[in-house]
């Protein structure tokens, strides 16, 4: 966070910018097959992620880079259910990564004294500033129709205003 004390103006008065900038990587995620080839349990049980995995063939990162095909599911062979039941893919954990996360946030912050310990303050604050889509993290559920789409994003562009009084 960076805060900028501006120079006073007139007495009583005091003005604050404040700004918080953030930058994330994509977040890495595992693609797994809920078809359950391997005939294993969840792993681990409690969280309900499948064990199946399918063989990597591709690039998962390498592509297009859309909403609507994030990865390629030409990156992933499934496996056949009847012939190699029991097997495991060669796909490891957390090997693509999702889209990356940037956001700004900026307040404006004025306080005007009025009378001994009395004041107002009047803020004006944005968050995500620039209004920048933060996607979600695609479908990586081999299994499904939407394998590869991303189906959710962050919050768009939210602006406030407020006034306060301190006594």
């Amino acid at each position: 966070m960076s805060h900028l004390q501006l120079p006073e103006g007139l007495p009583g008065i005091t003005r604050q910018v404040n700004v918080i900038a953030a930058h994330n990587s994509g977040t890495p995620f595992t693609v797994s097959d809920t078809t359950n080839v391997a005939l294993q349990a969840n792993s681990p049980p409690i969280s309900g992620f499948p064990a199946s995995r399918p063989n990597l063939v591709g690039d998962p990162d390498a592509g297009a880079r859309t909403v609507d095909e994030w990865m390629s599911r030409a990156s992933f062979q499934r496996l056949n259910p009847l012939t190699q039941a029991g097997q495991f893919g060669d796909a490891g954990r957390n090997i693509a990564r999702g889209p990356a996360f940037t956001n700004v946030d900026l307040s404006l912050v004025r306080n005007f004294a009025l009378t001994g310990q009395t004041r107002l303050q009047i803020r004006a604050e944005a968050f995500n500033l620039a209004n920048h889509a933060n996607f979600g993290l695609p479908v990586a559920d081999l299994n499904s129709a939407n394998f590869g789409r991303i189906l959710s994003a962050g919050p768009a562009r939210l602006l406030q205003f407020a006034a306060r009084l301190v006594f």
